[in-house]
């Protein structure tokens, strides 16, 4: 297959939107599932927040022959200062969203809101800033399910840790729960390693449990995190 990585472009975003849509329940389609059907507010609360301001850390991949955009990798070189420009930023916007067109279309998807955010709510009781310090970027990576397991994840995987090491970031996290079943083994190959486990009581889904995956990167100057505190810092 041919293909290209190239940045986010603004036209991107209906395709963006769809993708993330369609790898929204455990890398699989959310839709016809019942209780995420807001697809605007399903985007808003995951990736909205890279494609509108950090776009310079978002890339798209497309098949050449088609053109069509069919995942993508987004993140972040500073995860502490970018969860707090998304509560800036994105919270009103969820906010709005959720009162005004969520809880009258879309009431199950409502309930669902309000369990994510209780599930936020215990992951950020947890020490963030050591983690932090340690790994300070994250990222999100989506592919439609066709195109999933043909090397298309390791390829921007790989275009995006480059990236961040040209931000001068030394370590990645990432986020998944225990019910991506696809997910864990290909983070794992691509040399990340479990962090830490936080359990969480799930109205549906028993034994649910919040991942957190970290991997170093390789600076060319060697540098060490822990001999600087001014160096740069760094989800449903």
């Amino acid at each position: 297959m041919n293909e290209i990585i190239r940045y986010y472009r603004p036209e991107d975003e209906t395709a963006v939107s769809n993708i993330t849509y369609r790898t929204g329940f455990k890398g699989e389609d959310l839709t016809g599932r019942g209780f995420f059907d807001d697809r605007r507010l399903f985007f808003l609360l995951s990736i909205y927040y890279y494609a509108r301001f950090e776009p310079e850390h978002f890339f798209v991949i497309k098949e050449t022959e088609n053109g069509e955009v069919i995942g993508f990798i987004c993140g972040t070189p500073d995860s502490a200062r970018q969860e707090k420009r998304f509560m800036r930023t994105m919270a009103w916007r969820i906010l709005l969203r959720a009162l005004f067109v969520t809880l009258w279309r879309y009431p199950r998807t409502f309930k669902t809101l309000l369990t994510i955010l209780k599930m936020y709510r215990a992951i950020q009781e947890h020490d963030r800033q050591a983690l932090y310090k340690q790994y300070p970027a994250h990222l999100h990576i989506n592919l439609l399910p066709g195109y999933q397991g043909l090397g298309l994840g390791t390829e921007l995987i790989h275009h995006f840790e480059e990236h961040m090491i040209r931000q001068g970031a030394w370590g990645l996290n990432l986020s998944t729960t225990n019910y991506n079943r696809k997910a864990v083994p290909f983070y794992e190959k691509l040399g990340f390693s479990l962090h830490r486990q936080i359990p969480f009581k799930h109205p549906t889904l028993a034994n649910f449990q919040e991942l957190t995956y970290v991997k170093g990167l390789k600076q060319a100057d060697s540098h060490d995190p822990a001999d600087s505190d001014n160096s740069a810092a760094s989800t449903l």
